[in-house]
């Protein structure tokens, strides 16, 4: 843990200074801006390093723009600042800034809530009236449902053949038939939690699988979705 008095000491002679002194604040800032950037509540990203990352550098970015204003006001106030709260609404700002730009983010309308829609382009045909958010998620998880239901039933009746049989009816490669045989257990719980806004790392968590399978579930998802050219 950094001590925010030295940071606060470091930081005003910046200010009072020119900018003499930023590197090295610069550099005892950037861990604890990470830290706080993955403990941050934005979904999905809650976690992500590379998302943290691009959270610290965009609050280091403020500190210094337009050489320090910002940075400048906080020490010339007659009262003490609290450095440690200023650069909490810093990181907070920034986080919400880089999740509302994440290209599965939606921003909120008159019609739909904001929130994280990753596959739900892949549910409303083009040139067909636009659902709300909630009916969106609520079809492909009842499409998905529905296919999961059709390759048990499959294999029950087809046994060793049943890959082949769906493959053919739903006129797609074997290989997602496939998938959905050996990794359709974990579809539906994974897409539930993802649609909620989990982040991939506390989906993993909940779930008892690591990042990378969850990661590779909804890949499954999506490209099962776009084969079979939903909806049907």
């Amino acid at each position: 843990m950094i001590s925010w008095d030295e940071v606060a000491r470091q930081l005003r002679t910046v200010a009072e200074q020119a900018g003499e002194g930023w590197p090295t604040a610069q550099a005892v800032l950037h861990p604890e801006l990470v830290r706080l950037a993955r403990r941050q509540p934005i979904g999905r990203l809650r976690g992500d390093v590379d998302a943290a990352h691009e959270v610290a550098a965009r609050v280091l970015e403020r500190i210094c723009a337009h050489d320090f204003r910002a940075l400048k006001r906080l020490f010339e106030t007659d009262r003490e600042p609290v450095v440690q709260a200023w650069i909490r609404v810093l990181v907070r700002t920034a986080a919400i800034d880089v999740m509302r730009q994440h290209s599965e983010y939606r921003r909120g309308t008159s019609r739909e809530e904001p929130g994280w829609v990753s596959l739900a382009s892949l549910v409303t045909s083009p040139g067909s009236p636009q659902p709300s958010l909630v009916q969106k998620q609520q079809e492909l998880e009842r499409f998905l449902a529905s296919a999961l239901q059709q390759v048990a039933a499959t294999i029950e009746t087809h046994g060793d053949d049943a890959t082949t049989v769906l493959a053919a009816r739903w006129r797609v490669e074997p290989l997602h038939v496939r998938r959905a045989q050996t990794k359709g257990d974990r579809y539906l719980p994974v897409l539930k939690l993802v649609l909620a806004g989990h982040s991939y790392p506390e989906v993993a968590k909940q779930l008892s699988l690591t990042r990378r399978e969850v990661e590779l579930v909804i890949q499954y998802i999506e490209e099962l979705v776009s084969a079979r050219g939903f909806p049907q």
